[in-house]
């Protein structure tokens, strides 16, 4: 393992293990970053990823384009402490999209006062969420780049994320690979069954009534995006437990929403992921380790297909956070070690530098919707 230690070695990242015979001559190289961030707050994880977004979208133009996957299991239980990790045992909060108000999705604040939900302001656009350890959290930091035979806009965006990330059930060949491997690869990276689907912008449970001779259409995936001129950011909140009970204490039914949601209750309208995965994955940790295989898939067809991009898919291990997790790391091309110093320089470097000023835009909210300053809500933080 490799540690890295300041801000280029992300961002202009030197490959010293590059064997440059198995890469095409002229090809440019790139990395696409795995970061499991499952023990952070969310509020931490949005500074994190606004600012991988905003430093990526700004340092990287016309050089070799880096991108992240960022997993964060909300469910996982933290009960103990190990050396300097935190514990959250209120990881509850309300976030809310960029242009969102309180009083339109807030049904009782001094219910949020009473049970101490955080309420937070998001950099991106989309709906408002609540996190209770019920959400399994998967975003993408991409380069406009990534994506050579289509244009992405905010309104397809749903559309190639689920053809191109998730829809396993279309299974990439290639005569190229090796069958073996070709064929452990589509045999143990399929994350979802037939009923997985998206619709408008929301990732949906899809069947059929035969007895009311109609169309199901449930959420289980939320999206939000941010777009820039080189980069853009989609993240999506799986929902894996429904305490509907909880969500109408807290959330009303939004006067803007989907079309397919058609007024219906949070009861009837939202559904957990779990009936749309393979029948092989009961947890979210399951679902992360398949992800992974899925990624490494794309990345290895992507290298054999583009004539002018050659990708690596690298692993960052926070230290004394998962540097202890070494499952799939075969999956991984190469795995670096960071500690938290590092994400401090990459969140200061963003909020403080005058190359992005007044551009931050994820913060804690009070009760009346004001911006407040991060130690407003009592959660312990990793960089903060």
């Amino acid at each position: 393992m490799r540690i890295i230690k300041c801000l280029d070695q992300i961002f202009r990242p030197v490959l010293p293990n590059v064997n440059i015979n198995n890469i095409q001559k002229n090809k440019k190289i790139n990395i696409l970053y795995f970061i499991d961030v499952s023990k952070f707050h969310v509020f931490e994880q949005l500074l994190l990823e606004e600012s991988l977004f905003r430093i990526s979208n700004n340092t990287t133009e016309g050089l070799n384009n880096i991108g992240f996957v960022i997993v964060n299991n909300t469910c996982e239980e933290m009960n103990e402490s190990k050396g300097n990790e935190c514990i959250f045992n209120n990881k509850k909060c309300v976030i809310l999209g960029i242009s969102n108000k309180i009083k339109d999705h807030i049904k009782d604040t001094n219910y949020i006062k009473e049970n101490k939900i955080s309420l937070i302001k998001r950099f991106t656009g989309g709906g408002t969420i609540y996190i209770n350890k019920n959400s399994l959290l998967v975003s993408l930091i991409l380069p406009h780049k990534f994506e050579k035979n289509k244009k992405i806009y905010p309104s397809n965006i749903t559309e190639w994320s689920y053809n191109y990330f998730y829809n396993t059930s279309k299974q990439i060949y290639d005569k190229t690979q090796i069958n073996n491997e070709k064929n452990s690869l589509n045999k143990n990276h399929i994350l979802f069954n037939q009923y997985f689907n998206y619709y408008e912008n929301d990732y949906v449970y899809k069947d059929y009534d035969e007895h009311n001779k109609n169309i199901i259409l449930k959420k289980v995936g939320g999206n939000a995006q941010s777009f820039a001129r080189n980069y853009f950011v989609h993240h999506t909140s799986y929902i894996w437990t429904c305490d509907y009970k909880e969500m109408n204490n807290i959330l009303l039914n939004p006067s803007k929403q989907p079309i397919y949601r058609n007024k219906r209750k949070h009861q009837h309208f939202l559904q957990s992921i779990k009936l749309c995965l393979h029948d092989d994955i009961h947890t979210p940790n399951i679902f992360i380790e398949k992800l992974i295989k899925h990624i490494k898939h794309i990345i290895n067809y992507k290298n054999i297909t583009d004539q002018h991009d050659y990708w690596f898919f690298n692993k960052i291990n926070l230290k004394n956070i998962n540097d202890h997790i070494l499952r799939n790391s075969e999956h991984f091309d190469d795995i670096y070690v960071a500690d938290m110093n590092l994400l401090q320089c990459i969140f200061n470097y963003y909020n403080n530098s005058s190359l992005f000023n007044n551009m931050r835009s994820t913060y804690f909210l009070d009760l009346e919707g004001k911006k407040v300053s991060d130690r407003y809500y009592d959660i312990p933080t990793y960089f903060l």
